[in-house]
């Protein structure tokens, strides 16, 4: 299915592996614990962002689960990325 994403709206796919040290910036409190995504569609497609567990929307559409966020909820980027 294609979806096309407003402007400021990230379509995302989430890393499952969210304990390696690589995956995680904040790991002292569980309510400030950041995760990474891929970018699949939006700006800065391809890159793996980093941003807070709470900033995701997530959608299941015909039994497919599809994952938002708002650019503004970005906290910055890395070079991890999950095979």
């Amino acid at each position: 299915m294609k979806i096309e994403v407003k402007e400021g709206i990230l379509l995302i796919k989430k890393h499952k592996n969210t304990s390696v040290k690589a995956d995680i910036a904040i790991n002292d409190d569980e309510e400030k614990k950041l995760i990474t995504g891929e970018i699949l569609e939006g700006e800065n497609k391809g890159k793996t962002a980093i941003f807070g567990k709470y900033a995701i929307l997530d959608l299941n559409l015909k039994g497919e689960m599809y994952s938002f966020i708002d650019v503004t909820d970005i906290i910055g980027y890395c070079d991890y990325f999950e095979k």
